[in-house]
């Protein structure tokens, strides 16, 4: 495929489902890959939903954005990270009193609904979950059951609540409606048909972009952008970039907005389409 490069190139990429293989670890392949990438100055900057103790002390120091001095995400951009300075770019979290309006619209309500408060190194639940505990394993995360508010006890970065399925079929209009009051102060980004994701106002994947190319100095004139992801959470990312790439296990919405569709993360889809298209022209 043509591609138009420019002065510079920055290649953004989300991870489980995208760059990471269903194992949750990145190929050998890839690693090699950000390697290249970086040796001919193009940045690879990983941007996820994990968490930042996973996402920059662990998923990035396995791609050596570290030892790159490269940015990473966490938190679907609540969290943006320098390892140049070893500063934060962007670290935003949800206001305390906002934390206790939801809290005490939804405790008490699990037969409905599920609520995780993900903060730095650990995810805050109202119960024991299967599906959330096993995150918190893979993340290497502290997993911690609440019962007050005031057991929050670290700023939060994002939020997920996830629908029952009977509820998610049949009252989504009502759980849309009961939620409607954050809307001045949070966004709630569908994640799946069943989860929602809840974060400060404006951010998310996609607006990593802007802030990234500000903070170095550059625009979308003089910068190529390629974005990689397989969710409904992906979107903005890939809407935000030049070239939006999807995989063959992206979900139909992230295929139709993509110009290309490469193999799945499986078969190393993200590598795949670097190498053939990326590295071989630059």
């Amino acid at each position: 495929m043509e591609l138009n490069f420019k002065e510079n190139v920055i290649v953004f990429s989300d991870l489980d489902g995208t760059a990471l293989l269903d194992n949750h670890k990145f190929s050998d392949r890839l690693v090699k890959v950000v390697e290249k990438l970086y040796k001919k100055n193009i940045m690879f900057i990983p941007v996820t939903a994990r968490i930042t103790k996973d996402a920059i002390n662990q998923q990035a120091i396995y791609l050596s954005i570290d030892k790159f001095k490269g940015i990473a995400v966490a938190n679907n951009g609540s969290q943006v990270f320098d390892f140049k300075t070893n500063n934060y770019l962007v670290n935003k979290f949800i206001d305390k009193s906002i934390l206790e309006k939801i809290f005490y619209k939804t405790y008490g309500k699990i037969g409905e609904f599920k609520v995780h408060y993900f903060a730095g190194d650990t995810c805050y639940v109202y119960g024991y979950g299967h599906n959330s505990s096993y995150w918190a394993d893979v993340m290497k995360v502290n997993y911690e059951i609440i019962s007050k508010v005031e057991q929050i006890t670290k700023p939060v970065s994002h939020m997920t609540m996830v629908l029952n399925e009977e509820y998610a079929k049949n009252h989504i209009g009502e759980f849309l409606n009961e939620f409607d009051f954050l809307r001045n102060d949070l966004d709630m980004i569908k994640y799946t048909n069943r989860v929602y994701e809840l974060a400060n106002k404006g951010v998310n994947k996609g607006s990593v972009v802007g802030e990234v190319l500000n903070y170095l100095g550059l625009s979308k004139e003089n910068t190529t952008t390629f974005a990689f992801g397989d969710s409904f959470n992906d979107i903005p990312l890939l809407k935000a970039v030049e070239y939006p790439i999807a995989l063959e296990n992206s979900i139909k919405e992230l295929k139709d907005l993509a110009i290309f569709v490469s193999k799945s993360n499986n078969d190393d889809g993200v590598a795949e389409f670097i190498e053939n298209n990326i590295l071989k022209e630059k």
